[in-house]
């Protein structure tokens, strides 16, 4: 019998030198998690068209979430690309008409130097000469006319080009996309309100920024290192853990947070631990209640 009670007691002991053993190498510590939230606000006026934001649901950077009415916006740059083929069209003829000026151009020169040189010889009269060399004048101010035309032309054209951009960025202020991945918190608007610069439409949770907020004694920091693994245990998720880094030491000591249940460590001054969330960040929630498992250094 006594032998037996030995046996026990030894198991109890090195039972309970086994947890201690654990205690002393890891920190066993409450937590909650914690990310940015981002309020996308409209950027122009108008009526919202479409509505893409469903509270809860999980978005991928680049969604769209709405768009407001941009029909006002559209009907000018449609008009604008009509003008800019009116303009190619003209700037085709009139580098079609330049074409044939040049041509006619060096054609008169070279009767101009002919009649020059039977000029010269009393073969011609003096008035067919005066005659070719007018309609090279004439010619000339013709081309330059054609020219300036065409260069007006072109500025128009650069002109209806910069308008197009203005309207095009424009366009993109009526679309308003996701900037982050994440979920929906939370939604403002409806789908055919109208909205005013500056006005919120969603609250959104980045999904990259989540982080876990927990709080250790002074005498456990000084046992912890920046960028050191963390374990993250889920409530709720038994056999579950996911990985974390710590990424943040507050610099003063403050009171517990209401989340710290113990009295002893109520009355403890504390310091902020972040640990940034590595991995399957949309298996979190914000404000969700975490077990965070930090070996000692």
């Amino acid at each position: 019998m006594k032998q037996k009670q030995w046996i026990t007691l030894s198991v109890l002991f090195f039972f309970l030198g086994s947890c201690q053993a654990q205690k002393s190498e890891f920190i066993k510590t409450a937590g909650v998690v914690d990310g940015e939230v981002i309020t996308i606000k409209a950027a122009v006026p108008g009526e919202i068209r479409e509505l893409n934001v469903q509270e809860g649901a999980r978005v991928e950077q680049g969604h769209l979430l709405a768009r407001i009415d941009d029909r006002k916006l559209k009907n000018q740059r449609e008009n604008l690309e009509i003008n800019e083929r009116e303009i190619q069209v003209n700037r085709r003829k009139l580098t079609q008409k330049i074409d044939l000026l040049k041509s006619n151009l060096n054609y008169w020169k070279d009767q101009v130097q002919r009649l020059e040189r039977l000029h010269k010889k009393e073969s011609v009269s003096g008035d067919k000469l005066k005659k070719a060399k007018l309609q090279v004048k004439e010619l000339e101010t013709s081309l330059h006319e054609t020219q300036e035309s065409l260069s007006s032309l072109s500025l128009n054209l650069e002109k209806i080009q910069n308008q197009r951009d203005q309207i095009d960025l424009q366009l993109q202020d009526h679309m308003i996309h996701s900037p982050v991945t994440g979920s929906i918190l939370e939604r403002f608007v409806t789908s055919g309100e109208t909205v005013f610069p500056g006005s919120p439409l969603a609250d959104i949770l980045d999904e990259t920024s989540l982080f876990v907020e927990t709080f250790v004694e002074e005498k456990e920091l000084s046992q912890l290192e920046l960028g050191q693994n963390a374990t993250i245990l889920v409530d709720g998720q038994k056999g579950r853990s996911y990985s974390g880094t710590i990424t943040y030491f507050g610099k003063k000591a403050e009171f517990s947070p209401k989340y710290i249940i113990s009295e002893t460590e109520r009355k403890s001054l504390l310091y902020q631990v972040k640990i940034r969330i590595e991995e399957s960040r949309e298996d979190f929630k914000l404000g969700m209640p975490v077990t965070v498992k930090l070996k000692r250094q």
